[in-house]
């Protein structure tokens, strides 16, 4: 018997996640999900004891719930979904770089290669990938980036622009723009490792 609305519904609850139409959802998110750290959380008011409440609020912490903001959880789920839908397997990544499966594996052993595993199997995140090649020296960034770092965080990191970064035009690029255009890998290994 299939799961129904109100099966959808808690599942999403019980990851910390608003429950909102699971019918738009696809497979990605809903692997997404299931791969996701359980977490539960409520309002915040509700976790901290009314001492603590008080020092915050005396701070000028704002204890108040949001709920017109963005969800986190509903954010970080929706990105690592993402990830997973645009990632290629192991087999798919060898095919675009011309080489064996079995490398592709070496590459992700010896942290050159960033993947995630789902159900056994390795996704690689496309970002690190251009036509028939890898990013240039993506692999000398990604060997100091620690490996307990999630998919979501690289990418973020990867993608944002640093203002370490900055080219001589005055412009600033992420670390993937930089590696993108060339330029020296041995300026973003430094900030890689402090992730």
């Amino acid at each position: 018997m299939g799961k129904t609305a109100r099966d959808e519904q808690y599942f999403f609850q019980l990851h910390g996640l608003k429950a909102e139409a699971p019918a738009t959802l696809n497979k990605a998110m809903a692997q997404a999900i299931r791969s996701m750290r359980p977490s539960v959380y409520s309002e915040s008011a509700r976790e901290i004891t009314a001492a603590e409440l008080e020092v915050l609020e005396a701070s000028g912490a704002d204890t108040h719930e949001h709920a017109d903001l963005p969800d986190p959880m509903g954010e970080y789920a929706t990105e690592f979904a993402a990830i997973l839908e645009t990632s290629l397997s192991t087999l798919a990544a060898a095919k675009r770089l011309g080489v064996h499966s079995v490398r592709i594996r070496q590459l992700i052993g010896d942290g050159t290669l960033h993947a995630v595993q789902i159900d056994g199997r390795w996704r690689i995140p496309a970002f690190q990938l251009g036509r028939k090649k890898l990013v240039p020296n993506i692999g000398v960034v990604n060997a100091v980036i620690d490996r307990g770092l999630d998919a979501v965080a690289v990418l973020r990191w990867y993608t944002t622009p640093d203002p370490e970064l900055e080219t001589s035009d005055g412009e600033l690029l992420s670390p993937l723009a930089w590696l993108k255009r060339g330029l020296p890998a041995d300026r973003l290994v430094p900030i890689a490792r402090e992730l």
